[in-house]
């Protein structure tokens, strides 16, 4: 599981405001049903939709571990994002889901009475915030930006819930706890993303972050698609108003500074 640093927030936030690098690591709905094959559980495994022969999302487990790490080592904070359903949800669709109209099958079922189902929500252990500040799907945005706050000053991961893939739109409060944030941390963030579905949650995330002026830099190795866009094109996106490197870019380039 993901721990807590010993280094509190605020000294750490202190020295990367200075240097002009505060940092934060953003990691896209890595949670079983999305990370686990059918065959263990995962009720909706990311992998190419329209390629019987793709492996999916476990191939990136490993490299979504290792940018983990980085984020824990590099960043101010740590924030995790997972769906958090319940049948009642527009995306949910029990009968005649079609991913091209935004409806899925049962997934991530967070708010269900049945243990199974909830098991299905959570992020994969081997990546798991201990002791999370969590973000319910209804928090209002005070509660929000003090949750940024504390995150910053406790050196604390964060969980975001949310009822749709976009998290701007699936937790409302997400744009007040940004500004937190970056108003404590003494100056707007480089967003460094990793997670599922690259096509689909993870690039709504990007696309959100550039929208509102936040600089990004994706993680391209350390995530997974659907099918439904072209990589090339989701990355061709992303580096118009941010950067796309490989894990060992990033590492690359930290080592030189």
């Amino acid at each position: 599981m993901v721990g807590n640093s010993e280094e509190t927030g605020s000294e750490s936030a202190g020295r990367r405001s200075e240097a002009g690098r505060a940092a934060v690591g953003w990691v896209v709905d890595v949670q079983n049903d999305f990370m686990r094959p059918p065959d263990q559980g995962g009720r909706l495994y990311v992998t190419d939709l329209f390629d019987s022969s793709d492996p999916g999302a476990v191939m990136a487990l490993p490299r979504i571990e290792e940018a983990v790490r980085w984020m824990q080592a590099n960043c101010d904070v740590l924030v995790f994002t997972g769906d958090w359903h319940g049948y009642d949800d527009e995306e949910i669709d029990p009968d005649e889901p079609d991913p091209r109209a935004g409806t899925y099958p049962p997934h991530c079922m967070g708010r269900s009475d049945d243990p199974v189902e909830r098991d299905g929500a959570e992020i994969v252990e081997s990546i798991r915030p201990e002791d999370p500040i969590v973000l319910e799907r209804t928090v209002t945005a005070e509660e929000a930006m003090n949750a940024g706050r504390r995150a910053v000053r406790e050196r604390r991961p964060v969980f975001i819930r949310k009822n749709r893939f976009d998290v701007f739109e699936g937790n409302p409060a997400t744009g007040a706890f940004l500004a937190a944030l970056a108003d404590e941390m003494g100056s707007e963030p480089v967003i460094y993303v990793a997670g599922v579905a690259r096509d689909v949650c993870v690039t709504q995330a990007v696309d959100g972050f550039q929208r509102r002026g936040y600089e990004t830099v994706a993680i391209r190795d350390a995530t997974w698609g659907l099918g439904l866009e072209s990589e090339k094109e989701t990355l061709a996106r992303w580096r118009v108003g941010g950067q796309v490197l490989t894990l060992a870019e990033l590492e690359g380039r930290q080592a030189q500074r």
